[in-house]
């Protein structure tokens, strides 16, 4: 019997785990906040890199309509080229951080849920 509620505590923890790296797509700050307050061991952890990882995708589109709106307002001005040219490059940079770490987080999530035990990162 006790063997069984050890088991069943695992697979809440990955699941509690995965819903953390999911929420990207429906409660960004708020799920992985209180996982990784109310959560045991495994799953505060990886609620924990979650948060971390929604910090980083939610903050790259302001700095994305920044710099976007800054490189095209120079562009618009004619006044320096290349003030425009890194102003795009940095969008684009953005852009690309923001897919990589949505992809990171779809990502982690499938692997906490197809993990056997509770999956600890190095």
């Amino acid at each position: 019997m006790n063997n069984q509620t050890h088991a069943q505590d695992i697979q809440g923890g990955r699941v509690l785990a995965a819903i953390s790296y999911f929420s990207i797509f429906f409660a960004p700050l708020i799920l992985p906040l209180i996982v990784w307050i109310f959560a045991y061991k495994p799953a505060s952890t990886h609620a924990m890199k979650a948060l971390i990882y929604h910090i980083i995708t939610l903050i790259c589109p302001f700095f994305l309509i920044f710099s976007g709106g800054l490189s095209l307002a120079t562009l618009q001005d004619n006044t320096s080229n290349w003030v425009s040219v890194v102003g795009i490059m940095i969008t684009l940079l953005f852009i690309i951080l923001t897919i990589w770490y949505t992809i990171k987080n779809v990502y982690r999530g499938v692997k906490v849920l197809i993990s056997k035990t509770a999956y600890f990162y190095p």
